[in-house]
């Protein structure tokens, strides 16, 4: 009798492990050029990541990619703002923040550490350390659209 109960426990403490919550786990990317190296970290359950940066200064990136926000230079983001690695052009960071279909655009400049801009907007060209974009002012009317009338009739209009 002491055997069976021994062996129904055991059972009962393994069945647990099995059915234990599931850990998000947090994605690490690295990402830089001759200036900075930019180490981001998703957020476990919630949107977003975090981002490390550091100035090479001449010398070369870390072998290894990890995220280590004591010994970077700065470190950008926050739980609740979810921020995502977009491009990374000369001192410029691009991000977009966003949970949905649309976002904005977010730009750091990285050797002055501030963002320099924080708009919506979609689409973008960032190259040899130059931004061109889209931004979204206001919603599209047959006034300030000279296509709205056609895009209503393929659907691209709400």
């Amino acid at each position: 009798m002491m055997a069976m109960i021994s062996i129904r426990l055991a059972a009962a403490a393994l069945g647990t492990c099995f059915f234990a919550a599931p850990v998000l786990a947090q994605e690490i990317e690295c990402h830089n050029n001759k200036d900075y190296l930019v180490v981001s970290k998703t957020y476990s359950g919630d949107a977003g990541a975090q981002f490390a940066i550091t100035a090479l200064n001449g010398k070369p990136k870390p072998a290894k990619c990890a995220f280590d926000a004591k010994k970077a230079d700065f470190v950008i983001g926050k739980p609740g703002d979810p921020l995502w690695f977009s491009a990374q052009t000369g001192s410029l960071l691009i991000l977009t923040r966003s949970t949905g279909p649309q976002g904005d655009m977010v730009v750091y400049d990285l050797k002055t550490r501030k963002s320099v801009l924080d708009v919506p907007s979609d689409d973008y060209a960032a190259e040899g350390g130059k931004l061109v974009f889209w931004q979204r002012t206001a919603a599209a009317t047959k006034k300030n659209c000279p296509s709205f009338t056609e895009n209503e009739k393929n659907g691209m209009v709400r």
